[in-house]
């Protein structure tokens, strides 16, 4: 199989090389043109060049590539770490600081033809990466090299490139290669498509400017109303999240649920399927009873069987607590409608929010006053710089877009990481929320830079986007901080299913009333009260019962489309028998959620990976919970 995964974002996660590459978090990368630490804001823009000039480098990254390879493979000399490991990690880096960039454009870039340039370009990228990885003279230069004296980094990566390349099929006859590679380029195509599908598929819902009644000020201000008095609501996370929240109106939540659930469907429905048929195609020709065996090499998981005993365990946990708290939310539905008889989805978010507000005299939109975007991220910033000891500075560089902000951190004056954050949403713009990576680090020849991806509104944030945004920054964080090392792999030579838990357990800090009072002030320029914040941590756990039972929902959904032969597979109704079984709601009748599904492209079975990393993040977290969140030196023990 591949060595190319796919998720840096989901859907670079494919299982492999790759897959370790941009799959852990949705790092999707931008170019090796920047100056390191100049970036003079009027020389030529490399992100603003035409699709011509897109194509014509990406020529030159694959040339590069191919070019080298030659020279490692057909190299007389003894097979050493540094006659072979090191010119690889080199290459390597050269061609993925390129495909960065490609990546990144195809995902953020304004422009129709350079996104759809940057498109095809990683399509060949990654065919290119797929027949290096199983190129049999490569591996048998890695195979050769002595590793019983190595250094224990050495040996790590050594083992680790023999254990990818054995995984993806490189000691298979010629015959078999040829077969994978061929069916690795067609999963690459289509999970391409897939993804595609739900990027561009924003749909919206048009009602009747009184029908917001509920919802905050900013966000009607936000959405004002055409000469008809019309207002268009979108499918985009900043416009669903409030209006399930807040909006009084049942149907306008009911429709837009609807609407969001159904995004890229019916498209990807055959395109779902066929990819399941070409990745179980692979699993089979590779030995494995199942794609989900395959994925699930090199993972702590190791199997689909534990997998399912793990979902199956955690469903049986919450069983109970998802009761009372449904429970909660029809007793509380019931005082509206005395014959109410369930609690439909749509209804879930609002009827929780009443809750809280009734019960636990938390005013969600009170918090959101304290909540503004630029004071959100630059206490996040401040956050960093405070707990590990970093000097985070802005950055004056060319960007792809006027809204994308750049940034270097600096520790003891030198220069260890660059970033971007592309925040709000526009056409054309990747939907979700996600880091991409932009530039390996390599000790002592480039520092490692990344981008986020997000979709936020420009004024005031909910609580829970605070806390999205901390999670993708813990990611930044994880890929600055590995990318200090002279190997510029090092960051995805970990297990893939540990790749969530340094972001996960960030997410703690915006519970805690000392970080939020640097940063959380309202309008007036008021600090957010300390006994607001403790209503904020009173009312949290309320809720989480449920959440959890919707995350094994997908869980269940992720394993169950891959643990299996999908020849005959119904997918709409498995979707809906797993709805039934883990959903607090059940299914919706009339939605298709797995079509916008991007994470079977990407974590193909194993979405799991984020209810295991909550597990070890917890762990993590103990030690700060027992001796200061704002400890440095736990923080800095941590990196």
């Amino acid at each position: 199989m591949s060595l190319f995964k796919s998720h840096f974002h989901p859907e670079l996660k494919k299982r492999g090389l790759l897959s370790s590459l941009l799959g852990s978090i949705l790092l999707v990368t931008a170019p090796s043109v920047f100056a390191e630490s100049k970036g003079d804001a009027a020389s030529a823009n490399p992100f603003m060049v035409d699709a011509a000039t897109i194509t014509k480098r990406c020529d030159d990254y694959i040339g590069k590539l191919k070019t080298d390879l030659v020279i490692i493979t057909s190299s007389r000399e003894a097979a050493t770490f540094d006659s072979v490991a090191r010119p690889f990690d080199a290459m390597t880096n050269d061609f993925f600081n390129g495909f960065f960039t490609d990546y990144l454009m195809k995902n953020a870039h304004p422009d129709t033809d350079v996104r759809k340039a940057s498109d095809d370009c990683t399509q060949n990228a990654m065919a290119i990466w797929t027949k290096l990885s199983l190129n049999r003279p490569l591996f048998e230069r890695f195979a050769a090299i002595d590793t019983s004296n190595s250094p224990s980094e050495e040996a790590y990566m050594i083992n680790y490139w023999l254990t990818q390349l054995k995984i993806g099929g490189i000691d298979r006859d010629e015959e078999t290669r040829k077969k994978v590679e061929e069916i690795n380029n067609a999963i690459t195509d289509i999970s391409n498509q897939f993804n595609k599908n739900i990027t561009e598929d924003v749909r919206s819902i048009t009602v009747a400017s009184n029908r917001l009644k509920g919802l905050p000020k900013d966000f009607i201000d936000n959405h004002p109303a055409d000469d008809k008095g019309m207002v268009t609501i979108t499918t985009s996370y900043s416009d669903i999240g409030p209006v399930f929240k807040y909006a009084e109106d049942d149907k306008l939540r009911q429709d837009l649920m609807m609407v969001f659930n159904n995004r890229a469907y019916p498209k990807n429905e055959k395109i779902l399927k066929a990819m399941l048929i070409k990745r179980y195609e692979l699993a089979k020709l590779l030995g494995h009873d199942n794609f989900a065996q395959l994925a699930m090499q090199g993972t702590m998981m190791k199997s689909p069987d534990r997998a399912g005993k793990f979902i199956a365990s955690l469903n049986t946990a919450i069983k109970e607590p998802v009761k009372v708290e449904k429970n909660r939310l029809l007793s509380r539905v019931r005082k509206d409608e005395p014959n109410a008889r369930a609690v439909n989805a749509w209804q879930s978010s609002y009827l929780s929010n009443l809750i809280r507000q009734e019960e636990y005299a938390l005013d969600a939109k009170e918090v959101r006053e304290y909540f503004r975007y630029d004071k959100v991220r630059d206490g996040i910033l401040k956050l960093s710089e405070d707990m590990f000891t970093l000097d985070i500075r802005e950055w004056d560089t060319p960007t792809w877009h006027e809204d994308v902000e750049a940034y270097q951190v600096f520790e003891n004056d030198a220069l260890i990481g660059q970033f971007y954050f592309d925040s709000h949403p526009r056409e054309g713009k990747y939907t979700h929320a996600a880091q991409f990576g932009v530039k390996f680090g390599v000790k002592g020849k480039q520092v490692p830079a990344g981008a986020l991806m997000m979709n936020f509104p420009t004024g005031l944030m909910e609580h829970n986007q605070v806390e999205t945004f901390l999670h993708e920054f813990g990611h930044l964080l994880h890929y600055i901080f590995a990318g200090q090392s002279d190997i510029g792999f090092r960051r995805f030579m970990s297990e893939d299913d540990f790749g969530e838990a340094p972001s996960g357990m960030l997410e703690e800090w915006v519970w805690d009333y000392e970080t939020l009072s640097n940063f959380a002030t309202n309008e007036a320029g008021e600090v957010i009260p300390k006994a607001l914040v403790k209503k904020m941590n009173n009312a949290r756990s309320f809720g989480q019962a449920m959440s959890t039972a919707r995350q094994l929902k997908f869980t269940a959904l992720s394993l169950s489309l891959y643990d299996r032969d999908p020849t005959d597979l119904s997918i709409s109704k498995l979707d809906e028998e797993i709805a039934m079984k883990y959903s607090p709601f059940g299914h919706v009748d009339g939605t298709h959620q797995y079509a916008s599904f991007g994470h079977l492209a990407g974590y193909s079975s194993n979405y799991y990976t984020y209810q295991w990393s909550n597990a070890i993040a917890e762990e993590l977290l103990s030690r700060f919970k027992k001796e200061g969140l704002r400890n440095k030196k736990t923080a800095n023990d941590y990196r």
